[in-house]
């Protein structure tokens, strides 16, 4: 090698020979370089490989494993179940633990693994009876147990052969591997050296090889291929930095739309295809001005049309001639910009994450396959409390001691089954000495041999919600005293109310009905000797004793409506208007009056109320249609848009004047002269006070001489 390196430099620049020379010398240097013996020493590392391939398909089945934690679960299972004591579960539990131990058996015939006591197991299984004891059952539970025990130790045992094999297998392939490649690296570096001093040769002017010397021509042939060809492409620069060369693979030419005449003669900074640098183009020409070598110089470089852009990389060192004069650089570029898209990928993704974490209230948290958590960066608990430190190697129960045991005996249990828990809550002690509420939630994670790992989760900071709720809770507490208190005051009031508006009624009535009686007595008594005016104002004083009376009885009824409990049911209001409509007194009528009453209406209300509502509604029908030709009342229903049934009393009697109808339910307002149609004018108070406790709403619709229609809405019964 030494000699023909001097046979590479001696080649004289200006010689018509020296480029068949250097390409001769370029094909013995490459001859030399190619060492197949490298290559042969490959075999080693690839038989290595194959044992630890065919190592790793003999790694235990995960069928076995499964087995051995389903009768890990029939036996917990039946443990239960016999400290219970119910006979059902625990048939059940025997059933289920008979399936698992078949399974099992299956499974470990076909790994090979043979296991001393599930013959017993099977055979005490078979010997018990249908009132096996609880001794007995207990004895199975735990020979289950040793079994699966003997199972699990096993496969660790396999599991531990077979990484220890791997090991020493991978220790091997590692070792025979290093030789090769470290004789391949070298073999790249001269292969790279010979390459890079034929490229100065050609720079410092050495001409073609002639036509006729085919090795020559051959190995020019294979030096363009391997620059235009390769993933990286070559360049150089002349002693001003500007472009001197560039093979034919560079991407500004081949993608971004730039031509050879529009690059070479110019430096970088002065090349409309790049962008500047990070560290700007002043230190890289300081670089390149102090003749040092640079490594990876990211660009971005814009196509020529600027609607597309690639990032590069560039890598660089001063060249020399023979005596040692710089006659520039040279170099190599890559195309990065897969890698840099991924990059800037990877970093926004990251930089949303931090965020994330930021501004988060909840916290991330893991925890190993022992259930002690692991550390998962500072950054991650910058959003948690004070009192939650990562506890990096403790159990959350460990670290959290004013949590009540209970709860994380629940909470164990859903972890040793690996189950997912959501919002699981216990209180813990801050800093301050307070009381703090925590919320977790988690799934378990396994590996790709489905072996498990642990729990990953969140955690958020409840305390806020627990006050509230705790406030909320005596709030509730307090107005349900003060609602229970204010409720039995005004009950206490409207009994004495009751009493005393009795008594009132009462004390009216007395003399109300001696002025009534006296003025009859007179009449009977006196009758001959009274004249025509007489008798006239002694029946003018017995009506308004009766008028007096009835008003006070409407009275009674109107305080009544307001306080009298109301049971609500399934109410056929069809019926009660048929016996409302029945039970009205007779009256003097020019015509018969004619009923229509829908069937099956059931609404859902007080019966006993609904029956006052139709009985004055009705009645008020029936009396302002006495002097009607062809009078008729109708009852109908029809469902409303929310649900509710309105409810419709429609008559064709003397009716009213619509711009009043908002007075009809104002007690003792009447729109009709007492001498044409007697009444109290209370009537529709207590209908509309009525149907307002059912929830409903009242309204009034009619004309003079064409009729009135009221309507109400109750509550449709259930079907």
């Amino acid at each position: 090698m030494g000699n023909t390196d001097t046979a590479w430099t001696s080649a004289a620049p200006g010689s018509a020979s020296s480029g068949a020379e250097a390409a001769r010398t370029l094909l013995e240097r490459l001859r030399g370089c190619a060492d197949n013996r490298w290559l042969l020493l490959l075999a080693g590392p690839v038989c290595a490989a194959a044992l630890v391939i065919a190592l790793l398909q003999q790694r235990p089945d995960t069928t076995l494993a499964d087995a051995a934690d389903g009768l890990g679960t029939a036996t917990a299972r039946l443990g239960w179940t016999v400290a219970d004591g119910a006979e059902d579960e625990t048939q059940r539990g025997l059933a289920l633990l008979r399936q698992r131990l078949a399974t099992l058996r299956g499974a470990a015939a076909s790994g090979g693994l043979v296991l001393h006591e599930l013959d017993l197991l099977e055979s005490r299984l078979a010997g018990l009876g249908p009132r096996a004891g609880r001794a007995e059952l207990r004895a199975v539970a735990d020979l289950a147990e040793r079994v699966t025990a003997q199972a699990r130790q096993e496969m660790l045992q396999r599991q531990a052969r077979l990484g220890l094999w791997l090991q020493l297998l991978s220790a091997t392939l590692a070792l025979t591997l290093l030789l090769p490649a470290h004789g391949l690296w070298r073999q790249r570096r001269r292969m790279r050296r010979a390459l890079r001093e034929f490229s100065d040769t050609l720079a410092r002017g050495a001409e073609s090889p002639p036509a006729d010397t085919a090795e020559a021509g051959v190995s020019a042939r294979r030096w363009r291929a391997l620059a235009d060809l390769s993933a990286d492409w070559y360049w150089e620069s002349d002693e001003q930095m500007r472009l001197s060369w560039s093979s034919g693979s560079s991407p500004l030419t081949t993608q971004l739309g730039w031509t050879l005449d529009e690059l070479i003669g110019r430096r970088r900074d002065e090349l409309p295809a790049f962008e500047p640098p990070a560290l700007g183009w002043d230190w890289l020409n300081e670089r390149m001005a102090r003749r040092q070598p640079f490594r990876d110089v990211e660009l971005r470089a814009r196509s020529r049309r600027g609607d597309h852009a690639l990032w590069i990389a560039l890598s660089g060192r001063p060249r020399h001639d023979a005596e040692g004069r710089f006659t520039g650089y040279e170099g190599v570029g890559r195309d990065i910009t897969e890698h840099k898209l991924g990059y800037e990928r990877q970093r926004e993704n990251e930089q949303r994450w931090a965020l994330m974490v930021d501004l988060a209230s909840d916290w991330y948290c893991e925890t190993d396959a022992a259930h002690r958590l692991q550390p998962v960066g500072r950054a991650v608990y910058r959003s948690a409390v004070d009192y939650l430190e990562p506890g990096d190697g403790r159990t959350r129960w460990e670290l959290h001691t004013a949590t009540p045991p209970e709860l994380w005996e629940r909470h164990r249990a859903d972890l040793d089954t690996r189950r997912p828990f959501r919002s699981f809550e216990f209180p813990t002690e801050a800093r301050d000495g307070g009381t703090r509420w925590v919320s977790l939630s988690g799934i378990a994670r396994f590996d790709g041999q489905g072996r498990f790992l642990g729990y990953r989760g969140v955690g958020r900071d409840i305390t806020v919600r627990k006050q509230a709720e705790a406030v909320l809770r005596r709030d509730n507490e307090a107005l349900q005293q003060a609602v229970a208190e204010r409720t039995r005051e005004l009950q206490q009031i409207n009994r004495d109310l009751d009493a005393f508006s009795r008594q009132l009624a009462h004390e009216l009535r007395t003399p109300i009905g001696h002025v009534e009686g006296i003025a009859q007595l007179l009449s009977h008594r006196a009758a001959a000797r009274l004249d025509k005016a007489d008798r006239e104002l002694l029946a003018m004083q017995e009506q308004a004793a009766r008028t007096m009376r009835e008003t006070l009885d409407a009275l009674m009824l109107l305080a009544r409506s307001t306080v009298q409990a109301m049971p609500m049911d399934s109410v056929d209001l069809s019926a009660l208007a048929q016996d409302a409509a029945a039970g009205l007194p007779a009256l003097e009528r020019r015509a018969p009056l004619h009923w229509e009453i829908e069937p099956g209406l059931r609404v859902h209300g007080c019966a006993p109320a609904l029956r006052i509502v139709l009985a004055n509604l009705l009645g008020n029908a029936a009396k302002f249609t006495r002097r009607v030709e062809a009078p008729t009342v109708r009852v109908a229903a029809a469902p409303d848009a929310d649900g509710r049934l309105r409810v419709t009393v429609e008559d064709n009697g003397a009716g009213f004047d619509p711009a009043l109808a908002d007075r009809l339910f104002v007690p003792f307002n009447r729109l009709h002269a007492g001498e044409d149609y007697a009444g109290t004018g209370v009537g529709l108070s207590i209908v509309q006070r009525i149907v307002e406790r059912h929830g409903g709403t009242v309204a009034a619709h009619g004309a003079p001489g064409r009729g009135a229609r009221f309507e109400f809405t109750l509550a449709a019964a259930a079907d």
